[in-house]
């Protein structure tokens, strides 16, 4: 039989590209992000560059050049020689020292925790996993073979990986019902179940959460105060992913990596685990990029750089040859570790640092740079507050509401749909589908402009700043998200008005863009845009139906009628669409109101038969 998750996993992704139903979901749901960020100390010592034998004009340098680049799109960055910050600084609304999600960043604590198991004899590499979980059956004999090293490693050859995650509740038990792709030890094949297993391991061998098991081996030790690791629905850590850290918290893991195991004088992790999981464990694939593998860490194949990686571009880079520790987030659109970040970050600080030819007024420079980080890149430009003695002194509002945003005020209804102002990476990743979005709202109150998003009853309301990002914390479905937003309203030669919203989840690498205009009979076109956008998607996609021979052969069937990869443009669709609605004052509300929901019939019509032909294929499979 094909796999169930596959096919429900193919399933989720009909339910939000070609209905418009309201909760796609195919298991129950179960809120799991339910902690908002706690602002962490400064621990390390603030210096400047040259006094770490460094130019200000390298790290200048480095930071344009990220800036510059399209295919970086960065929160927080932070930069360490030895113990000591060199550099740090933030794109606009973020802040180095507010926990952030990781991704499977996580993998590498999982592994330290493993690494503790095995130097306290409690554990061996060559342990079997069914002799840990005996009471799990698995149908594929070559399961008897897996053992501990291959869970560290990424080299089970079982399936059953992220997507996973969100299409079954039972994780373990879907983990050894799977029919391995290669037998163990044979192939590298990166997979977050895997760290998820070894997570289960750590429970199942201490008899307690991950979290507290790292707590007195790990956390108190480096002085780690805010940590938040989600649950899965077997009721412990995700193990391979879901840790919200600081950059300083991931700094000080870094740095203690880098001393190996040791962190202010005193011995952490035992230095031969910290030697074997940086050095080489398995040979990834050329595409991967500059990385092998190592114990859930990956190592470089030609130095003694080492990386602590979660999808959209979260690193700490550990370059021990010159001192340094980086640790980057961004919202890229990349899964694995070949980045244009790291490339750049490598390009300026993995060579010979000390050859620098100093310039006295380039720490300046520097300095305004970490003070105006990535405003070029802004996707809403914010006002310049007013200036003159009375606003100095008060008198005056120095950041008075602007009344160009009169026009767009009022209440907008659409038809049906399944979209949401969380981004669709979140709603998919969290199985946190709020109902699609009913209605929008504009106010002003006094110099303040708000923006409500009414979904499956529920009104999600937001302060807009127009000056500078302005915070509301926000609960969907029992998560909590802190959501900081701002607008800019614009004109064009014709004297159309545009507005833009740009909303940013500081605790998360996904941001949402929104631009609101005007169309005939007063229609609200609203477009919205995510990042990361579709393309982080379609190789997930592209997974699930080219491993299925005859679903293979039906998307292919389908090409040749609806046009070449008709699934990636409906994709790109999903992760930026298009919405129409009708003010509620207007005097042709109805007729928009009626217009837009037979065109949602009939695209709803149009899709259908292409959604069933799809999963019949997939159901029909019989490998």
């Amino acid at each position: 039989m094909a796999s169930k998750w596959k096919n429900k996993a193919l399933e989720l992704v009909i339910g939000l590209a070609f209905t418009n139903k309201r909760n796609p979901a195919t298991i129950p749901y179960a809120p799991t992000k339910t902690e908002i960020s706690e602002f962490e100390s400064k621990y390390f010592r603030r210096t400047t560059p040259e006094r770490c034998g460094i130019s200000s004009k390298r790290i200048y340098e480095m930071l344009s050049a990220l800036e510059k680049n399209p295919r970086a799109n960065i929160h927080n960055i932070m930069i360490l020689k030895g113990k000591e910050v060199i550099s740090e600084c933030s794109a606009p609304g973020y802040d180095v020292n507010t926990r952030h999600l990781s991704h499977s960043m996580s993998k590498s604590l999982t592994g330290m925790a493993i690494g503790f198991l095995v130097s306290e004899k409690k554990l061996s590499l060559t342990t079997r996993l069914i002799d840990i979980f005996p009471e799990y059956k698995y149908t594929d004999k070559r399961f008897e073979d897996i053992t501990v090293h291959h869970l560290l490693a990424m080299s089970t050859g079982v399936p059953f990986s992220e997507a996973g995650s969100v299409t079954e509740t039972e994780w373990t038990k879907a983990f050894f019902e799977s029919k391995l792709l290669f037998s163990p030890g044979t192939n590298f094949a990166y997979n977050s179940m895997n760290s998820y297993i070894l997570a289960r391991i750590v429970v199942r061998i201490s008899g307690m959460s991950l979290t507290r098991f790292l707590t007195d081996r790990i956390f108190k030790p480096l002085a780690i105060e805010n940590v938040f690791w989600e649950i899965g629905p077997e009721g412990i850590e995700k193990g391979g992913w879901g840790v919200h850290l600081s950059c300083e918290s991931w700094a000080k893991l870094g740095v203690m990596m880098m001393m190996g195991g040791v962190f202010e004088g005193k011995k952490v992790l035992p230095r031969a685990w910290v030697a074997k999981s940086t050095s080489l464990q398995m040979q990834a694939p050329d595409s991967a990029g500059d990385f092998n593998y190592g114990y859930q860490i990956w190592v470089h194949r030609r130095n003694d750089e080492f990386l602590f990686n979660g999808m959209l571009g979260q690193n700490v880079w550990v370059c021990p040859r010159n001192g340094i520790v980086v640790v980057v987030n961004c919202e890229n659109n990349e899964l694995f570790q070949k980045s244009a970040v790291i490339e750049i970050i490598q390009r300026y600080l993995g060579g010979k640092i000390y050859s620098d030819v100093y310039d006295t007024g380039s720490l300046a420079v520097l300095r305004k740079k970490e003070r105006t980080f990535f405003e070029s890149r802004c996707y809403a430009k914010p006002k310049h507050p007013k200036k003159g003695l009375l606003y100095k002194i008060g008198l005056k509002n120095r950041m008075p509401y602007d009344s160009a945003w009169n026009k767009i005020l009022g209440t907008y209804t659409f038809a049906q749909n399944n979209h949401g102002i969380l981004p669709l990476f979140i709603r998919a990743m969290q199985n946190n589908y709020t109902g699609g979005i009913e209605s929008v709202s504009f106010e002003r109150e006094g110099e303040k402009l708000f923006f409500t998003s009414r979904e499956g009853g529920i009104d999600y309301r937001l302060e807009v700043g127009l000056y500078e990002y302005r915070s509301t914390v926000l609960n969907f479905n029992g998560e909590k998200y802190l959501i900081r937003a701002m607008g800019e309203s614009a004109e064009n030669e014709d004297r159309h008005k545009s507005y833009k919203i740009d909303i940013i989840l500081p605790e998360m690498p996904n941001s949402r863009k929104i631009k609101f205009s005007f169309g005939d009979d007063g229609r609200l076109l609203m477009r919205m845009t995510e990042i990361p956008n579709d393309k982080i998607a379609e190789p997930l996609v592209e997974g699930i139906y080219t491993t299925n021979p005859k679903l293979a052969f039906a998307v292919k069937m389908l090409e040749r009628r609806l046009g070449d990869r008709f699934l990636n443009k409906k994709l790109e669709s999903l992760f930026s669409p298009l919405l129409i609605g009708a003010n509620t004052h207007s005097k042709k509300y109805l007729d928009i109101v009626a217009d837009e929901k037979a065109r949602a019939e009939e695209a709803n019509r149009a899709t259908g038969a292409i959604s069933a032909l799809i999963l019949k294929a997939a159901e029909s499979d019989d490998d």
